[in-house]
């Protein structure tokens, strides 16, 4: 069974381990190194070792290729660790756990093997103990196991199933750095929906499992035959959607919002498996790391220091963003897209103090006497903020009145006035950058060739004419409308070579790619 929730374990996290997780599995039967897309992972996970019920373990499959894989994803600065089990390949551990003298040879056993290979640690994917007294043990082998990896500055991880862990017991998390929740194998059609992913989070998050340390898993395969991704391409399927003749998977559309829910409920991505990618402009691991970029300023650590003259948005954890109103009226966390009133520049205000400006005005804290707004012409003592980063990698600011921020969760205007940093007074924010979503993939076109958006600027409320430059009547074409933050507004398809699209989007500048026969570009759209 491919779904599983990796946890990942040492005793303390360096900054090095408190980026943004990439965890992709390459599995012994599929899959090349060189095919591996290293600069856009963090970790690999080898599949699978198979432990015995005393400790030890049968001969890893393929050791040529794990000893590539090693130096290869070394050279890139990636960490490999070897999955121990899997689905099927688990049953050693019934034996393991049973004794003391068995968990502790298990334990040196996989230093020894981690030693061998150089890995960075072990994953634990055990499908799954009984509850009652094996679940009891199995917190035991997990202790045993995390203490001897860490004391040998190696990683931990373990596998379980997403929605239905109750035999992995609350005293594993003590022991472990993150968890990647494997939210798939749901069902026998629609088996990873973005509303299965959201479950799983709130799940383990429910059961006390900190946001740093929840990370999403995301499938590269379908059901109900399991075919992977390239194979579903292969046959004609759409890279952007879910479903293909009775075929549920995950497209582009949906990895790249499983991997911003993952950014604002969690702390990384992990996938099953790399081997189902495809190699092009159509890949899952590409479309996680554009998210990636996007929502670290262009780096795999998320920013923990103030991102001077960087064009910002905050969301509250309402999962809303907060908007200046324009300078109009008081500010709110309410919006449920980024446009230009919730953009804001991050100014230098001297001694770690920052501003917000949007619309070319300041944020004020009014002292805490009133509900903050954004209406002044110049920042003084009121529009300075301290950047205050949380130990989840959200961020909090301080007004100058000692006092916190709060989104008072959207239900009324914003203030600044809390004395402690709670869920209302904790943000994240990510950087725009629309200049890199505008030039990407833009092909070269004639001055003359027909095609373009039109009315631009357009009306919310209208409709966007799309017409494709050098149409191939041979293939489909596929529209996307993004925001300024990277996020996919909306997916068009269509088999001719003129468009319409409803304009519902609030007022502000919007990017439209257009796809055809292997060919794309981007147009900035206005609306009005």
């Amino acid at each position: 069974m491919y779904c599983m929730l990796i946890v990942l374990l040492s005793s303390l996290m360096s900054p090095a381990e408190a980026q943004f997780k990439v965890v992709g599995y390459l599995p012994t039967w599929a899959g090349a190194v060189s095919n591996v897309q290293f600069s856009k992972l963090t970790h690999v996970n080898y599949a699978f070792l198979i432990p015995t019920s005393n400790g030890g373990y049968q001969p890893i499959e393929d050791a040529a290729k794990l000893q590539s894989l090693v130096s290869a994803a070394h050279a890139n600065g990636v960490k490999v660790l070897v999955s121990v089990g899997g689905g099927g390949g688990g049953d050693g551990f019934h034996g393991i756990v049973a004794s003391s003298a068995n968990r502790i040879n298990f334990a040196n056993n996989m230093l020894a093997f981690a030693n061998q290979y150089n890995l960075d640690g072990i994953d634990i994917d055990w499908e799954y103990p009984a509850d009652g007294t094996e679940a009891n043990n199995f917190v035991l082998m997990m202790q045993q196991l995390s203490t001897t990896m860490h004391n040998n500055g190696k990683l931990c991880t373990i596998a379980v199933i997403g929605l239905y862990g109750t035999s992995i017991l609350n005293g594993v998390f003590d022991a472990v750095d993150y968890l990647t929740i494997m939210a798939y194998d749901d069902n026998e059609y629609e088996h990873s929906t973005y509303n299965l992913a959201v479950q799983c989070m709130n799940y383990w998050r429910g059961r006390g499992v900190p946001a740093a340390k929840a990370i999403l898993g995301v499938p590269f395969y379908c059901h109900p035959t399991y075919e992977t991704y390239a194979q579903l391409l292969a046959q004609g399927a759409d890279p952007y959607s879910d479903t293909f003749n009775g075929k549920g998977y995950n497209g582009i559309t949906t990895i790249k919002n499983k991997t911003n829910l993952a950014f604002d409920q969690g702390g990384g991505i992990m996938m099953w498996e790399l081997s189902g990618d495809v190699n092009n402009q159509y890949s899952l691991v590409s479309a996680i790391h554009d998210v990636v970029v996007t929502r670290t300023g262009g780096g795999g650590n998320p920013v923990t220091t103030a991102p001077i003259g960087k064009t910002i948005w905050l969301q509250g954890n309402n999962g809303l963003y907060v908007s200046s109103e324009n300078g109009t009226q008081a500010m709110n966390c309410n919006r449920t897209t980024p446009q230009g009133w919730e953009q804001f520049l991050v100014g230098d205000a001297g001694n770690g103090k920052v501003t917000l400006q949007s619309m070319g005005k300041y944020v004020s804290s009014e002292n805490g006497t009133q509900a903050i707004t954004c209406n002044r012409a110049t920042p003084q003592g009121w529009e300075q903020f301290d950047w205050v980063v949380n130990a989840d990698n959200t961020i909090s600011l301080r007004g100058s009145n000692g006092l916190y921020v709060s989104s008072e969760n959207g239900a009324q205007a914003m203030t600044c006035t809390r004395t402690t940093i709670q869920g209302w007074e904790k943000f994240n924010f990510g950087i725009i950058s629309g200049a890199r979503i505008a030039t990407t993939a833009i092909d070269n076109v004639t001055a003359n060739t027909p095609g373009g958006m039109y009315p631009n600027p357009v009306q919310k409320g209208s409709a966007l004419t799309v017409a494709v430059k050098q149409y191939n009547a041979n293939a489909p074409v596929h529209v996307t409308v993004i925001d300024l933050s990277g996020k996919t507004l909306a997916q068009i398809n269509g088999n001719t070579g003129t468009l319409k699209i409803p304009v519902k989007y609030l007022p502000g500048t919007y990017f439209v790619k257009i796809e055809n026969a292997g060919k794309s570009y981007v147009q900035k759209l206005i609306v009005q």
